[in-house]
């Protein structure tokens, strides 16, 4: 979340009116995330959180899976944010010209960085299995738009600046490139993934894990490499140190919500390797593209780089 857009009392007011809400009191922005404009909506009846969707990286087509979704895990019994429907019954709508929508506000905070504990690593692999396990039977699929078929768009992207962060980055990044497509797996089982399973994604209530949010990256995608996404994100503290016991924890938390197969363990130093690209790369661009009028706040690229640098020097599939 951020806030690249910003409205008025008077816009915002105008767009709840369209829904059944109660009165406007009041707005703020959030400034966590990257990829969206965000606000916390205050009304008489209650807390909103309104989203305008930027067109950097949604494809507006693609807003309908996203709400699928996630409506589709919380019948299954997976808490997350669900999209209000306005007078006229439809959900999407637009404000200050960008497709919008106002969705549940969830009562919970994520873990801070320094404060991720095993516990919370376990309870994040038992989610991820859930969520996995929920979606063998959701039919819609969105390629996915992060995916490797994109990271060389990216690579050639950050020859401009890559260099600029560290020398000879660029180099690096086209090498771990050619390796990743030359050794990314096929065949491994897939579905209708989060993609985002970051800490400031999972929210927790008195040390519970009680929900999930922003689907804005869900697609359809290996489950292991959903996994390894979270893995990196999780199983590293300080942003720079590998956590064998957090590891630990969320894998075999996984494990005993959803069976991981000899291939997909066999296959996820790998896909570490590929889910540490990733974000790096669009890390990168993000803090070297990144307005600084906006309310955002670019995360270091460099945390990423050093998970990648592990994962190339260590197969954790010796963990497994």
């Amino acid at each position: 979340m951020a806030v690249y857009t910003n409205i008025s009392a008077e816009q915002a007011k105008d767009f709840l009116g369209k829904y059944d809400l109660g009165n406007y009191v009041s707005h703020e922005g959030i400034v966590k995330g990257v990829s969206n404009s965000n606000f916390h909506l205050f009304t008489d009846r209650g807390r909103y959180i309104l989203t305008l969707f930027e067109r950097r990286r949604i494809n507006y087509t693609d807003l309908p899976f996203f709400f699928v979704f996630s409506g589709h895990l919380a019948r299954k019994g997976i808490n997350c944010p669900q999209a209000r429907q306005d007078k006229s019954g439809t959900t999407i709508n637009e404000l200050a010209g960008r497709a919008a929508v106002i969705i549940d506000f969830i009562e919970g905070c994520d873990a801070a960085k320094d404060d991720i504990t095993v516990s919370h690593c376990a309870q994040a692999g038992e989610l991820v299995a859930q969520m996995h396990k929920a979606s063998a039977d959701f039919a819609p699929e969105r390629v996915n738009a992060m995916g490797i078929a994109h990271w060389r768009k990216l690579v050639e992207k950050a020859r401009g600046y890559a260099d600029k962060f560290e020398f000879g980055l660029y180099r690096f990044l086209a090498a771990e490139l050619a390796y990743l497509e030359k050794n990314w797996p096929e065949g491994l089982e897939s579905g209708a993934i989060h993609a985002d399973i970051f800490p400031d994604n999972v929210f927790f209530k008195d040390g519970e894990l009680c929900a999930v949010i922003d689907f804005y990256f869900s697609c359809t995608d290996f489950y292991a490499y959903d996994l390894a996404l979270a893995l990196n994100a999780w199983c590293f503290e300080k942003e720079k140190d590998f956590s064998r016991e957090k590891f630990a924890a969320m894998t075999q938390a996984y494990r005993e919500t959803r069976f991981l197969s000899r291939p997909e363990k066999t296959a996820m130093q790998v896909l570490c390797r590929g889910a540490a690209l990733r974000i790096l790369l669009s890390r990168l661009e993000e803090y070297f593209e990144h307005d600084g009028d906006t309310l955002m706040q670019p995360h270091d690229p460099g945390a990423y780089l050093t998970r990648l640098k592990f994962h190339q020097e260590n197969d954790v599939t010796n963990y497994l």
